[in-house]
């Protein structure tokens, strides 16, 4: 799946990144901004894919000097859900205010450090009502069983003996969750491994590619209600 990312330490392909940013402002929204010394509490919004930027919105005062509110001064933001840890630096883009409130609009990071291999949270739904998704491979429609999902990716379950899925191969389909309407995807099969407790079948991971702001959106806050 996609959420090993490319390293045991740090995330750096720019589409985790994007992923891995939707997740954080929908499954963890409170974070610490650091800047000029000081350090702000407060709360992500979604990013924005066309600006390439996340915004950050601190609560209560700060005294955070004025040169330190200039574009291109250096921040780092920091995050945490349970026992994952997850920090980056990135730089300024503008710093406003609105509704008694302090929005920091921040540049995408070029990469991710965080002390687990988990870049973002899977969903264990398989047996659950409503998780389904849908490929075409080579003109024939399949449907099947969502075994994890996160706002990165999706593993379903195949049988062992279908060799019709390829490593390495980009596959066009749809994916069903509670919530939201179907989402049109192109998904990248990057593992097979056996589905634990059954030899006749096989965890399909794959990684979304291309997904729009909007279906980024939608996908993240319905993974965000789920128990």
């Amino acid at each position: 799946m996609a959420e090993t990312g490319d390293g045991p330490l740090w995330l750096v392909r720019d589409e985790d990144v994007v992923s891995h940013l939707f997740f954080a402002a929908a499954e963890i929204g409170e974070a610490t901004l650091e800047v000029g010394g000081a350090e702000l509490s407060g709360t992500l919004s979604f990013p924005n894919a066309e600006t390439r930027s996340i915004s950050f919105f601190s609560t209560g005062a700060d005294a955070v000097e004025e040169d330190d509110t200039k574009k291109g001064t250096v921040v780092r933001m920091r995050y945490i859900q349970g026992e994952c840890a997850y920090a980056f630096l990135s730089e300024l883009c503008e710093v406003t205010d609105t509704g008694g409130r302090r929005r920091w609009r921040v540049s995408f990071p070029r990469m991710v450090e965080r002390n687990e291999r988990r870049i973002v949270r899977r969903h264990r739904v398989l047996g659950r009502t409503g998780f389904k998704v849908g490929l075409d491979v080579n003109g024939v429609r399949m449907e099947r069983s969502v075994y994890d999902v996160s706002s990165a990716g999706v593993s379903f379950v195949a049988d062992a003996s279908d060799k019709r899925l390829q490593l390495g191969k980009n596959y066009t389909g749809t994916i069903t969750v509670p919530g939201c309407e179907p989402i049109a995807v192109m998904l990248e099969l990057r593992n097979m491994r056996p589905l634990p407790g059954d030899s006749h079948r096989r965890l399909a991971g794959c990684r979304f590619v291309g997904l729009t702001q909007a279906d980024h959106e939608s996908l993240a806050t319905s993974l965000s209600r789920l128990a």
